[in-house]
């Protein structure tokens, strides 16, 4: 073990190469190699965030993406639950909506924008369905897989329990 590693937490040295790279970052930009329009200084950006968070404007911001994303989240998270759940308990339902779900979930999200812009404008609407559809299928499956996974022999001393399907 070296003398750097005895006298830092474990933690502490993980962080050298970010910071490393924030500080190159800053040097460059002050030195004039990033110009300001391309990327700006991360002092910029701080400074920018304070003035934003003392105007109002930044935590009113961050309050309307944190809401969207609690939307988006209740309405693909809820979806997907449910489906996940009908899919995964019944054969019907899985034999029926599956092989459609599974098409849908290759196709990339970004190219689905232009679309999304054609049905819901850029209005809110489009947001809240850009990030249910995100929230939507990683839910889905794993629900899915959740239940076909369960130990058949647990299903079983719960029958001997008395418990129902």
């Amino acid at each position: 073990m070296s003398a750097l590693q005895t006298r830092l937490p474990r933690n502490a040295l993980g962080w050298a190469v970010p910071l490393g790279l924030v500080v190159l970052w800053e040097a460059a930009s002050r030195l004039g190699a990033l110009p300001a329009t391309v990327l700006p200084a991360p002092s910029d950006v701080i400074a920018a965030a304070w003035r934003l968070t003392l105007s109002g404007e930044l935590p009113r911001n961050i309050g309307v993406s944190t809401l969207r994303a609690l939307s988006g989240f209740a309405v693909g998270g809820g979806i997907g639950l449910a489906l996940g759940l009908a899919n995964g308990l019944s054969s019907l339902s899985e034999r029926l909506t599956d092989t459609t779900l599974q098409m849908v979930r290759n196709v990339p999200h970004l190219a689905l924008i232009p679309l999304v812009i054609l049905w819901f404008g850029i209005d809110e609407e489009a947001k809240l369905f850009l990030v249910a559809l995100g929230v939507f299928f990683p839910i889905y499956i794993n629900t899915l897989l959740g239940i076909r996974s369960v130990d058949p022999q647990l299903v079983e001393m719960g029958r001997a329990y008395g418990m129902d399907r």
